[in-house]
């Protein structure tokens, strides 16, 4: 993910103080431990921020590069006698390029359509999901970003059937082959169209069944009722037509819509334990 512009800001007044600290040394060369363990840091913490950067093009790429050399240079230069002016010359490009090159183009980024997106999708889910299930909202946000909705929908749905898998596990196998047994001796729809008709003991039989099948097995098992159902059903339908070639062709709003219906349906009724 992109670093936040306020976190952008604080390192270039960070910069900007350690700057004017060398100043006031002039051309001597710098043996403070604090002063150098500083020095250290802004390079390090560029290099972090560097990293960060390079997800999107929002910043030139060249640029990153030129700063990374300076800022391996200057981890160089604190380990040893190195002068205050030479630490200046190090930093000086990096602080003449900074303002406009990095920090205005992400400050435009984040209040582009896509990126507030972005914002809005991890915010409708960020208080219901587990570390786990985290990787596949952040990778939907990315997507948003780079207006790749077909995908966000895809990786929604990948973090919803991760909770249904690992609320399963928590429950164990046991509970959820009673559910199956009762949901397959039921002879109409949608129970008589479960494919999957043995009991599992494992995650790996678990992952290969059908999302059909569990969908439909949640209705014994977390006791919710048709509509419910239904609805998962049309989820799970948007998904696959994202996953598959056809006339799909979502908008931010609409993958907005589907996580809020994920996080309805699913996040918030179906916990972990």
């Amino acid at each position: 993910m992109l670093p936040p512009s306020d976190d952008l800001e604080a390192f270039h007044d960070r910069l900007k103080n350690t700057d004017a600290k060398l100043a006031k040394s002039g051309s001597k060369e710098i043996r403070r431990d604090e002063l150098i363990g500083e020095l250290y840091k802004i390079a390090t913490g560029w290099l972090t921020l560097s990293a960060a950067l390079r997800s999107s093009d929002v910043v030139d790429i060249e640029l990153l590069n030129q700063f990374d050399v300076q800022m391996i240079e200057l981890q160089r230069a604190t380990g040893c006698r190195t002068r205050a002016s030479a630490y200046r010359k190090i930093l000086a490009p990096l602080l003449a390029e900074f303002f406009e090159s990095i920090i205005v183009p992400i400050i435009k980024f984040e209040a582009s359509p896509a990126q507030v997106a972005s914002r809005e999708l991890l915010s409708i889910l960020s208080n219901q999901i587990t570390p786990i299930e985290a990787t596949y909202i952040d990778e939907a946000s990315r997507c948003v970003t780079l207006r790749c909705h077909r995908a966000a929908l895809i990786m929604l749905w990948s973090a919803a059937i991760a909770r249904l898998h690992s609320v399963i596990e928590q429950l164990g196998f046991s509970a959820f082959n009673t559910a199956l047994a009762a949901t397959t001796s039921k002879k109409v729809a949608p129970f008589k169209y479960v494919q999957n008709l043995n009991a599992i003991s494992s995650v790996a039989e678990l992952q290969r069944m059908r999302d059909f099948d569990i969908l439909v097995v949640g209705m014994e098992l977390w006791r919710y009722d048709l509509p419910v159902f239904e609805e998962l059903e049309r989820l799970l339908g948007t998904r696959n037509n994202a996953a598959h070639p056809g006339m799909l062709d979502p908008t931010a709003l609409d993958v907005l819509q589907f996580a809020r219906k994920v996080n309805d349906y699913i996040f918030a009724k179906i916990r972990s334990i």
